[in-house]
């Protein structure tokens, strides 16, 4: 068969790591499938790089990227026309509304549908966005999930869905369960200016991640610890939480580090070093973070409500996202008791463990030939 792949969100964080290491699987395997991945044309070098050099049955097509725009609608739907292929694996939902060929898609969450006021948007985008979800899904040959809560969420909205629909749990790269260097340690506590035990999140600033709960959990919990430090990855996204102001506010700026986007190469050794990793996120349609960092041996906090516990199964301390005072709790637990914290390490090793990229490849070119067939 001849697979069409989309990858315009290549050089996304989130879908951008469930496509590459997709390809990345796929080019191992010794598949008689011929691929045509879609890449963004005005970044066209950038992802070339980040994909990097791929078997000869791979073939990268620049293509109009402008998700949730007109062009995605004409230029793009004509470019996706023009393809030679049996079908488009869509790894978003967003399908061009008179695309009309076979297609499979993966819907990584519903979080539109459940913040749909998480930034001030206009009526009509916001109703654009649902149009476009809600036909991605139900013209598709087949819908891919990637937690059975996304699928249940998805089930529960007015929306007709199709006949086939799997559940393909994401995948943990192999880096996060390398031994760490002293090299790496080095360069990290280089990166973020202190040796001192410090709180890690890693993800976007987006509003449902919770970070001002955090930030004011560390509030108080910096009364108990006062050496302990917050380090926050990632940058402001424009009409959401902003980090930094709200860190100045609470006067705690000074005691947290905000070292930007980090590296892959170096986040294994961040995850590492950190003495607890919070995320207490309100909605999640996977949560890949703190399967990382359990797979780094890094006990994880996070939350009780969405996706998050089908993920982390017993390896992680559950708390109320809403509350600031179980979040504060749930990293007590893990910082004053030693037993506790060696016993939600192991556990998170081992539940990590059953997260493979190779597996889920294999089950998504199963999806493949379903609906090649």
């Amino acid at each position: 068969m001849k697979i069409a792949i989309d990858a315009r969100a290549i050089l996304w964080t989130g879908i951008a790591t469930y496509v590459k290491n997709l390809l990345l699987q796929y080019a191992a395997t010794s598949s008689s499938h011929q691929f045509v991945v879609l890449i963004p044309d005005r970044w066209e070098q950038q992802a070339r790089k980040t994909i990097g050099k791929l078997p000869e049955q791979f073939t990268l097509v620049p293509v109009t990227a402008s998700y949730y725009s007109w062009q995605e609608q004409t230029i793009f739907l004509r470019q996706l026309n023009a393809l030679d292929v049996d079908f488009v694996h869509f790894t978003h939902f967003n399908v061009p509304l008179l695309y009309r060929k076979p297609y499979v898609v993966t819907i990584h969450d519903a979080t539109r549908f459940i913040f749909p006021g998480q930034k001030h948007q206009h009526l009509l985008k916001q109703l654009m966005y649902e149009v476009v979800f809600s036909r991605a899904v139900a013209r598709a040959c087949h819908v891919i999930f990637v937690t059975e809560h996304t699928r249940r969420e998805v089930e529960a909205l007015p929306l007709s869905l199709p006949k086939n629909s799997s559940v393909i749990y994401e995948g943990i790269h192999d880096r996060f369960f390398e031994p760490i260097g002293a090299l790496q340690r080095q360069k990290v506590r280089s990166l973020i200016g202190t040796s001192n035990p410090y709180l890690l999140y890693v993800g976007v600033w987006m509003s449902h991640k919770n970070i001002r709960r955090i930030l004011d959990s560390f509030v108080e919990l910096r009364n108990r610890y006062p050496d302990l430090k917050l380090v926050i990855t990632g940058k402001p996204v424009p009409g959401y939480t902003n980090a930094l102001r709200y860190a100045q506010r609470l006067n705690v700026v000074d005691h947290v580090i905000f070292p930007g986007y980090v590296s892959n190469e170096l986040l294994p050794a961040l995850y590492s070093e950190a003495a607890c990793f919070v995320f207490p996120s309100l909605y999640e349609g996977f949560g890949l973070p703190p399967l990382e960092a359990a797979a780094c041996g890094t006990p994880v906090v996070t939350s009780n409500v969405s996706s998050l516990p089908e993920v982390m199964g017993f390896a992680a301390v559950y708390v109320n996202p809403e509350s600031i005072r179980s979040i504060t709790m749930g990293v007590r637990m893990v910082l004053d008791n030693p037993s506790e914290r060696r016993a939600y390490v192991e556990k998170g090793k081992n539940q990590a463990a059953r997260f493979s990229w190779e597996l889920a490849a294999q089950q998504h070119l199963g999806v493949y030939e379903e609906a090649g067939a």
